[in-house]
């Protein structure tokens, strides 16, 4: 559970980051850019504790694909930003396709740590 809380922190750091950069672009940049890099430094060291235990590919999904729906969703709501019919499908389709990586056990159920590799002889 540690390594899904790590990720989701790295998620909101990022997203966070993200809305700092856009604050320094409109209104303050120093306290703006100062925000974006404490954030998007906490974000990669959190999603470097999240990827060894949590695939990589997953991790990325769920980290991009998340901070996606959350950056558009802070733009509509912080900054007033529109998003067209077909740019909300777009997300709501990349949402369905992250809870198929996410949750998608496939053939092999067995969860081993990230670069563990099952070895047989």
């Amino acid at each position: 559970m540690y390594y899904w809380i790590m990720l989701a922190l790295a998620v909101l750091a990022e997203v966070a980051s993200t809305i700092g950069m856009k604050y320094a672009a409109t209104h303050s940049p120093l306290l703006g850019y100062a925000f974006m890099v404490v954030m998007i430094s906490f974000s990669m060291y959190a999603f470097s504790r999240a990827v060894m235990h949590i695939p990589l590919a997953v991790s990325y999904a769920v980290w991009e694909g998340a901070g996606l729906f959350l950056i558009a969703m802070a733009g509509m709501l912080l900054f007033g930003e529109h998003l067209s019919t077909g740019q909300l499908l777009a997300v709501g389709l990349m949402m369905f396709g992250l809870l198929l990586v996410t949750f998608d056990q496939g053939p092999d159920k067995d969860t081993q740590p990230a670069g563990q590799g099952r070895v047989e002889a």
